[in-house]
């Protein structure tokens, strides 16, 4: 869906570290179409969203897609860090050559939030301490006057994470729990109160891999698992947790929100 506001062809470019919510705000975000990086990296990869690399691999594919969607008039979001001047002049570069607008989008999540999100991610999606540090303080720099006169059209400032809203009113968070071997995996729904104990216990347990899951972005897997958990908690009296679903070696083998469509299988290991 294209947002009345923006004309077609709008290049968006998000700006921010890892972990301050871009792919998040890309699930929801009123584009026709969102290029992501670790998406690309994990299609070239086989499978890897962290593979660093095969990222130029990916960068290229990146420019192409883009160079397709700007062609055709679509509003496009490059879901990607482009906190270094350098990777952000290649895309001014792109939407210039379409004739198309260019919006930066920045992201000022607390360092301390990212942080704390990037440590409960699995550990091919975990970005070095150091790494993730740097890429705050080049954020950082990429004011919205640095933006403009690098060439961007408008820039946008996204002061909260809509999808840390909607689930905030739903009350749940997901994790993600997998074999060693990254086989089996189980993606669970949790009340917000129990999330951190239920993460910090179930990761004591040294035959399971658990993480924060951030990738069920749809509204009605949310509200779908908000009522099952509400439904639980009252026939048990307690807060509880819920199975949304499992995959075994790269597809679902059970799914148990009766109504909405499993998304596709995401990346896990």
């Amino acid at each position: 869906m294209t947002s009345p506001e923006f004309e077609p062809g709008t290049m968006f470019v998000a700006v921010g570290p890892a972990a301050s919510g871009k792919s998040t705000l890309a699930a929801v975000f009123p584009v026709d179409e969102v290029v992501c990086l670790d998406e690309l990296r994990r299609e070239i990869s086989g499978g890897n969203p962290g593979d660093q690399s095969v990222t130029p691999a990916a960068v290229a594919r990146q420019n192409a897609l883009l160079d397709e969607h700007l062609a055709a008039a679509r509003t496009v979001l490059v879901d990607s860090t482009n906190v270094e001047p350098k990777v952000r002049a290649g895309l001014l570069e792109i939407s210039r050559r379409h004739g198309r607008p260019a919006i930066a989008i920045r992201f000022p999540t607390p360092l301390d939030t990212c942080l704390e999100r990037n440590a409960l991610r699995p550990a091919n999606r975990r970005v070095p301490e150091q790494v993730l540090r740097w890429q705050y303080e080049l954020a950082q720099s990429a004011t919205a006057d640095v933006l403009a006169k690098e060439g961007f059209t408008d820039v946008l400032h996204l002061s909260h994470n809509p999808l840390d809203d909607e689930q905030d009113r739903a009350g749940i968070r997901f994790a993600c729990v997998t074999s060693p071997d990254g086989v089996h995996a189980y993606f669970w729904a949790v009340t917000a109160e129990n999330y951190a104990s239920l993460l910090t216990s179930w990761s004591n347990d040294e035959e399971l891999r658990v993480a924060a899951f951030e990738e069920f972005t749809d509204p009605r897997i949310v509200d779908a698992s908000r009522a099952w958990l509400a439904r639980q908690q009252q026939e048990d009296g307690r807060p509880g947790t819920v199975m949304v679903g499992s995959v075994e070696k790269g597809r679902w083998v059970n799914w148990n929100l009766a109504g909405v469509r499993p998304p596709p299988v995401p990346a896990y290991w």
